[in-house]
């Protein structure tokens, strides 16, 4: 007998009976995002590794440990999308969406993407992300709107405990000033960072703000705050967004020390924790990236999204006892008495079907018993029942599986009366 082939490590099957919850969050991802009007879009789950190299940088972890980079047939070089906004900022750069002046593009995603990093509980090497970027306005009520959409979803989803922190790495210039300093505070101390902090000294000193090794939280306790290094229209951008927050009632908190992963950030940025997912407690976050489109190819043209890891969202739920609401239509089971009945199900099960009712029957000629047995495990609503004197009378018998109560009901009435409330 041959082994059985496992998983790779680091990937989740995402089963049937896991299904409702992972429809359910998508359909409030797309429902959300269209009152918000943001349109969807779909990017390739490959690109040109180029493009990961120069969006979101050579010295981020991710580049430059974490993609799955491979040569194909031809010996280019491929890498599976490790974040969903490069492949955006390409595909609306090549499809010429940002070409008029004052263009504003809405759009968001929901697709898996790809990082070797070691699994841990809600982070896969394969995982998925519902995402949004907003291109085109370069004040800070896009970045609020980005937000509003993000805290929405959540509250749609019913997760509870939610935290928002915010801060504001400023403009190009505002950042490397930031960056200088925090340099300068840090190195006298260089010596008891972890060792990839100690690179990051150099290449990039700001994910030391994100690193949870222990000698790095020690390390960076009283660093400079970035809001102290902003230029005026930084600092305006930062007041204009906690203005309209507070307008639209979302709790928050300033956070000069929070980073994001990405080379891309510019400006304002922010990340959502909520409990039941332990010291990683992240389930999102987001910031303005007003250089990537230029940086790519595309004319200067300011930008800014988020990012949502589901498989951490759905286990933050799990753990809060939260039940998403799903609206997968009861399932009607068709039993019959007999092979004549049982032909005749299959005529009648395709009708329900066309009329957009979930029915299924067991095929395979069981008993009677055994067709009822199965209806209780598959979860059905209802059983419609089909012997010889309902096939002689035009007739079915419907039974509530709930209540037990049945009735016989005419065949060509049956449709009808499972659409009636």
């Amino acid at each position: 007998m041959a082994s059985i082939i496992q998983a790779a490590k680091g990937t989740k099957d995402i089963l049937p009976e896991e299904r409702q919850r992972w429809h359910a969050v998508e359909r409030i991802a797309r429902e959300l995002s269209a009152l918000y009007h943001f349109d969807e879009i779909r990017t390739p789950i490959f690109e040109h590794s180029e493009l990961f190299h120069r969006g979101v940088g050579e010295t981020t972890d991710i580049v430059s440990k974490e993609t799955y980079t491979f040569n194909d047939r031809d010996s280019r070089s491929m890498t599976l999308r490790p974040e969903g906004t490069a492949g955006v900022v390409r595909a609306v750069i090549e499809a010429g969406l940002l070409n008029d002046q004052g263009a504003r593009v809405k759009v968001f995603y929901i697709g898996p993407n790809f990082r070797y990093e070691k699994p841990q509980k809600g982070r896969y090497r394969q995982h998925h992300q519902f995402g949004a970027e907003e291109f085109g306005v370069a004040e800070a009520d896009a970045d609020v709107e980005c937000i509003l959409l993000q805290m929405g979803f959540y509250r749609r989803c019913g997760i509870k405990d939610l935290a928002l922190r915010i801060n504001s790495l400023g403009d190009a210039e505002s950042k490397q000033r930031y960056r200088d300093a925090l340099v300068k505070f840090l190195l006298p101390a260089a010596s008891r960072l972890s060792d990839d902090s100690q690179r990051r000294l150099a290449s990039n000193p700001l994910r030391i703000l994100d690193s949870k090794d222990s000698r790095d939280i020690e390390a960076v306790q009283g660093a400079p705050p970035a809001a102290e290094y902003l230029s005026e229209s930084s600092a305006k951008n930062l007041d204009r967004a906690k203005q309209l927050l507070n307008k639209t009632h979302v709790p928050f908190s300033v956070d000069g020390t929070l980073v994001r992963g990405f080379d891309y950030y510019t400006g304002i940025v922010w990340e959502v924790t909520a409990s039941g997912l332990g010291a990683q407690n992240a389930v999102g976050g987001g910031g303005r990236f007003d250089k990537l489109v230029e940086t790519l190819g595309g004319k200067p043209t300011p930008g800014v999204g988020f990012g949502v890891g589901l498989e951490r969202l759905l286990i933050a739920l799990e753990a809060q006892g939260v039940t998403i609401p799903t609206q997968e239509r009861p399932l009607v089971w068709l039993v019959a008495h007999g092979d004549a009945a049982r032909d005749a199900n299959w005529e009648l099960m395709q009708t329900l079907r066309e009329a957009g009712i979930r029915a299924d029957m067991d095929p395979s000629g069981r008993s009677v018993k055994s067709q009822f047995k199965l209806a209780d495990r598959e979860k059905a609503a209802w059983c419609i029942v089909v012997g010889d004197s309902e096939l002689a009378n035009g007739t079915v018998m419907l039974k509530n599986l709930a209540s037990g109560e049945q009735q016989s009901v005419p065949r060509d009435k049956i449709v009808a009366k499972l659409q009636s409330p």
